[in-house]
């Protein structure tokens, strides 16, 4: 199985927070990890030069880099403008990474089930006390 790791995850896992940094060690171990190549994006943008220079080829080793084709561009926009004509907004990251996941039919790990209400997506959520 592979498993597509949402941003907030990896953020806690290089930042050494548990229970991200024990579930990938674990994870990486058994199964596949994958990311969106928009999630480099997001956690480049947090991370100095120097800490990219460090991290990113530690993400890489870690995980597969799932690029946005434009079949994922189309089911995000759908899903964005679905959500919107029901008064709810979405972020394009996250329908993003939402679309990768349900295209490769990944579940996606993620500690922010509110951004991804599409009822269609597997999600593993990784803190018992955020599982619903």
């Amino acid at each position: 199985m592979t498993y597509l790791v949402d941003t907030d995850v990896l953020v806690d896992f290089f930042k050494h927070k548990e229970p991200a940094k024990a579930l990938i060690a674990k994870l990486s171990s058994t199964t596949t990890l994958a990311l969106s190549s928009l999630t480099i994006t997001e956690l480049r943008s947090g991370w100095t030069s120097e800490q990219a220079d460090f991290l990113l080829p530690r993400l890489y080793a870690l995980c597969t880099v799932v690029p946005v084709t434009k079949a994922i561009a189309k089911h995000a926009g759908k899903w964005r403008w679905e959500y919107k004509s029901k008064g709810v907004s979405l972020g394009t990251p996250d329908t993003v990474i939402a679309a990768t996941a349900s295209l490769h039919d990944y579940p996606l790990l993620t500690n922010n089930a509110k951004d991804y209400p599409m009822p269609e997506l597997t999600r593993y959520k990784h803190t018992p006390e955020k599982a619903a």
